[in-house]
This record gives C-alpha cells, structure tokens and sequence, in this order.
C-alpha cells in the first residue's frame, strides 16, 4: 500500500508539469490508482463490516480521502474549460490523495497526540498574541496610517505589518521607512523606541512564550517515560531498604 502510494505521487507530481498536465497515460494511471483505493476500502467494508471498519481512526481517515478523490473523475467526463475554479478544485481533490502517506509515519499517533495537546495548551497565548496583534494594529493605525499607508493604511494591512513585526520579518526596514518620512528627531526617536518595544512584545517575549508551550507539550510523553522509571526506581530502592532493614 505504501508502495502505490509513493507511486500514485510522482504521477501526480509529474501530471503538474504543464507539457504534461493533460497527458492521457497519466491520468489513466491516476484513475486507476483512484479506483484501486476504491476497490481497498469496499473490500476492507465487505471483510470487517462498516461498524468494525469505521470503528478504526485510519480505516475513517482513509474512507474521507478516497471519497474525497472520486471527484477527479469529472475530470474526464466532462470537458471542463482550462481556466476554470471547478477545475482547479478538482485538481486540488488528487492532491489530497497523497495525505495518506501519513498513515505510515513511524510513531504517527504518539506525534498527532502529542500535536493536539500542544495546540490546547497553547490556545491561551495564542489568544493573549492575537488580542495584542489587534490592539497593536488599531494604535499604529492611529499615529502611522498617513506616514506609512503601505503598512499602516487601514486596520487589516496594520494587523498583517504587526504580524510580521511579531516574526522577526521586516522588524528594521517598517521602522526605517517611517524615519525617512520625517526630519524630527523626537519622532525619529519614538518611532524607534515604539517599534522596538512592539518587537520585544510579540516578537520575542510573545512567540517565544508560545513556541516554549508548545513544544513542552509535545515532549511531554518523553518526560512521563522517564518520570515512570523514575517511580519505579524509586519503588524498588524503598523495597531494598524495607528488605535490609528487616534483617
């Protein structure tokens, strides 16, 4: 399975090539790589029954992804014009094919786990983060949006600068953009002195604070092995006393 899997890949990763996007071959193989999938879940549904068959985290995965697929066969059944969204659509469903391939991560589950107890231990700061994006974006709106309009016009292109201040990205050129507008060196200083401390608040203190949660998170079940042997060890060193003691 993962061999048809990497397989049916490169012939989706060869059928994005524009002298082969409508390459007949390739879109046979590909169908047939649809309808093999097809054919693996009705079997899997004949053999195990539905209420055994989607009892199974996988077996469900598996059965969105292949019905996901099915609408690829529009494709060629229906002359659909080059630059339309339904095409570009029903392209997207053969790219969602390949998600299979997580499947066969080693240790998939322990890191999907993992990842879900990270994204809601991080809910708070992520929350903390967005509040302070938008608080951040209304006042460099306020002072900002005639000197810079480029990154400062309206509240939507401020909330996307201040993100990028909070990435690291662009954290020297916005300041120097807004110094060149002006010879006051009060507001050359304030400016810098502004967007510096924006920087220290979301960029360092803020996503520093959400990646350390984060990461915390998904180690986490490294930390409990060792906390268990630990506790075993701990229990086997009380038991030895207990044993020398009695003698």
């Amino acid at each position: 399975m993962l061999t048809a899997i990497i397989i049916n890949a490169v012939v989706i990763f060869a059928l994005y090539f524009p002298t082969l996007r409508n390459n007949e071959w390739l879109l046979a193989i590909d169908h047939a790589f649809i309808l093999f999938f097809l054919i693996e879940v009705i079997v899997k549904l004949i053999v195990l029954k539905p209420k055994a068959y989607f009892r199974g985290n996988w077996n469900r995965f598996d059965f969105i992804i292949v019905m996901g697929s099915l609408p690829v066969f529009l494709e060629g059944l229906f002359p659909i014009p080059e630059a339309t969204g339904l095409l570009i659509l029903l392209r997207l469903f053969r790219l969602v094919r390949l998600v299979r391939f997580l499947r066969f991560i080693p240790n998939i589950e322990h890191v999907m786990t993992g990842l879900g107890r990270a994204i809601k231990a991080s809910v708070f700061v992520l929350v903390a983060l967005v509040f302070l994006n938008f608080m951040l974006a209304i006042l460099t709106c306020h002072f900002y949006a005639d000197i810079a309009p480029e990154y400062f016009g309206n509240p939507l292109v401020s909330i996307y600068s201040i993100f990028q201040l909070f990435t690291l990205e662009g954290w020297n050129e916005i300041p120097a953009a807004i110094v060149q507008t002006t010879d006051s060196a009060f507001t050359i200083g304030m400016t810098r002195f502004y967007f510096a401390i924006v920087v220290i608040l979301g960029g360092i203190f803020g996503m520093s604070l959400a990646n350390a949660v984060f990461i915390d998170e998904m180690m986490m079940d490294n930390n409990e092995e060792l906390e268990k042997k630990v506790d075993a060890l701990t229990d086997e060193i009380r038991m030895l006393r207990e044993t020398l003691s009695q003698k």
